[in-house]
């Protein structure tokens, strides 16, 4: 007599638990859903590295960020829901100082704060600097609305959940062992409804949708000792400085479009020093180098919809060097679409790149 075959039956794979996998699988876990996640172990990666601050603001010119009043609600319930699911706080509210470097810039910034958009994240009074070892003659602007999420204690703290529960497997994906019909997709011994690919830059390894435009971009951080200093905003220049407590920072970051890998470089070490040095009179101590790729699109929004010739296999990706500020909103509205069928936003569905799929 032949072996039992049980098959495990979810709602949905998500295949990859980085910022975009993690914050779509609480979700629909949260919504009542079975959800069963693949992901090879990396200690260094993308998410895992990334300062996890956000703020409200493109603050090289001073404006908005990309609906950023439909997703601070979204974004708030998720860190609530997450801590209170937990019982571990992953979330600080932090100050946020922009450096001016001219009498223009501070006009500018006067100008912009009286907006409407604008006026409820940006104080307008100037901040003078009350740093000795910072470098900032025409002091600082402050936007509100800005915090810290520790992205790696919330991938991790998710990751060692769905484990317990026999929902996780640590490995790198095999496309050939996915089977696709038109009510379910199986890999291995796995069944579910839908498969969502959350796969950061590894989309582009990706066969059904290595066709669109995304792009591996590499950025570089170091974290340093800077003794004395004792700053306790993130402050933001041509670099940003993200205290860790303890006067130590994380700095950075680079931004690379040649690079493929994830290997740190002399050259991005050095960069980022030089600029630390144009912001701050203290010399660092440099305790650690990381390097990751982000996954970015040429228009700058994210990738979210379904493969044009299956229904139920589904992408969650680009979404940049804003992926905390927008992923909670960004995920609400995927679920809506895989759960009620309601279309998803035109500047992220990837309809948009039809054309340029292969025949």
């Amino acid at each position: 007599m032949g072996a039992f075959f049980l098959m495990k039956q979810f709602d949905y794979i998500i295949v990859g638990q980085g910022l975009a996998g993690t914050v779509l699988a609480f979700q629909l876990r949260l919504k009542g859903k079975n959800v069963f996640v693949i992901d090879k172990h990396r200690e260094s990666t993308s998410s895992k590295i990334a300062p996890g601050a956000y703020n409200p603001m493109v603050l090289k010119r001073f404006t908005p960020c990309w609906k950023v009043e439909e997703q601070l609600e979204p974004l708030c319930c998720f860190i609530e829901n997450f801590e209170e699911t937990f019982n571990e706080s992953i979330h600080t509210p932090l100050k946020l100082w922009r450096k001016f470097h001219s009498v223009q810039e501070q006009n500018l910034w006067l100008e912009k704060s009286e907006k409407v958009r604008l006026s409820p994240f940006m104080n307008p009074s100037f901040i003078s600097n009350p740093y000795k070892d910072i470098r900032a003659e025409f002091g600082f602007g402050e936007v509100t609305n800005s915090g810290r999420v520790q992205l790696s204690e919330m991938i991790s703290l998710l990751k060692e959940q769905l484990e317990n529960e026999a929902c996780f497997l640590n490995e790198a994906f095999d496309y050939n062992a996915l089977e696709i019909s038109s009510t379910s997709v199986v890999y291995k011994s796995v069944s579910a409804d839908k498969i969502v690919f959350c796969e950061g830059h590894r989309l582009t390894d990706n066969p059904f949708f290595n066709y669109l435009p995304l792009m591996r971009t590499k950025g570089e951080l170091i974290t340093v000792k800077l003794k004395g200093l004792q700053v306790r905003e993130l402050i933001k220049s041509n670099i940003s400085i993200l205290p860790l407590g303890d006067d130590v920072y994380k700095v950075g970051a680079t931004f690379n479009w040649d690079d493929k890998d994830e290997v740190c470089t002399v050259q991005a070490k050095e960069e980022l020093l030089a600029k630390l040095k144009e912001l701050v009179n203290l010399s660092p101590e440099v305790l650690k180098q990381e390097a990751g790729l982000r996954p970015t699109v040429k228009d700058r929004r994210a990738l979210l919809g379904a493969h044009p010739n299956h229904d139920n296999v589904i992408v969650f990706n680009g979404l940049g060097t804003r992926g905390l500020l927008i992923s909670p909103y960004l995920s609400l509205q995927l679920i809506d679409f895989m759960e009620q069928g309601i279309s998803l936003d035109p500047e992220i569905d990837i309809k948009r790149y039809e054309n340029e799929m292969p025949c």
